[in-house]
């Protein structure tokens, strides 16, 4: 039996805490930033990337531009861990939680655990799960461990670029928009973030005697950078920007 969450979990702040039950919309912009807005259509929140030339990077912002939080992702580990921060802070001590998927390799099922950075218990069990599929936009948010507590589920939209979120009451509703940016980047990763993930995931399978399984997704991951880098190549000659300067690729 579902049931919805007994006690507050204040995670960014507890002015993004109301006792009611209510949807926000997430809408991918041409730009490719994530805007969240109500039912009345008004600006809530926007994910911005800020990638970084080592790290991949997405900025929370409210509806007036200001920082709410910083998420970034963990390069070279095995399974995609992303940490997020106060503000535009990536120190340690402002690190509000982190999030990272279950299995190494995740296809059309979504599994990602949340761990807070101050946890409120001594076990080493995640604080909070996304369990779903995300490429039918349809992933729920539960506390703890189990899957009978939902503080957030995602519904079907007008396409798979915007669709629809009910948040549960006495929930802290920026963070599940933490969530959603975060499981958003994991299933849409830029070419660094390929790159650095199917480096990590090759290196873990040789040590755990799994590379047969890794192996053909690095050759398709590193096939789909080298075609990205020729295109690239191609447009910049055809405008002129290399000239008797070109990059042989």
């Amino acid at each position: 039996m579902m049931t919805q969450p007994s006690c507050a979990p204040h995670i960014i702040s507890s002015q993004y805490v109301v006792p009611y039950e209510f949807n926000v919309i997430v809408d991918r912009h041409r730009n490719g930033d994530l805007v969240i807005t109500n039912i009345k259509k008004n600006t809530m929140f926007t994910i911005k990337s800020c990638d970084t030339m080592f790290h991949s990077q997405r900025l929370l912002q409210d509806d007036c531009g200001r920082p709410i939080a910083m998420l970034r992702a963990k390069n070279m580990t095995a399974h995609s861990r992303w940490n997020v921060f106060r503000g535009q802070s990536k120190a340690d001590s402002d690190m509000i939680f982190s999030a990272a998927t279950n299995d190494i390799i995740q296809h059309r099922y979504t599994h990602v655990n949340i761990s807070l950075a101050n946890k409120r218990s001594g076990s080493n069990d995640c604080d909070f799960q996304i369990k779903g599929c995300w490429s039918d936009r349809n992933c729920t948010i539960y506390m703890g461990d189990s899957s009978t507590t939902i503080i957030a589920q995602m519904h079907v939209g007008q396409s798979p670029e915007k669709f629809m979120v009910t948040i549960y009451p006495d929930v802290d509703y920026a963070f599940v928009v933490a969530l959603i940016a975060i499981v958003d980047a994991i299933n849409n990763p830029g070419r660094k973030e390929v790159a650095t993930n199917a480096a990590a995931n090759v290196a873990t399978g040789f040590t755990t005697g799994v590379a047969t399984e890794l192996l053909p997704k690095l050759q398709q991951e590193l096939l789909v950078l080298r075609l990205k880098s020729l295109v690239d190549s191609y447009f910049l000659r055809s405008m002129g920007v290399l000239g008797r300067y070109s990059i042989h690729l």
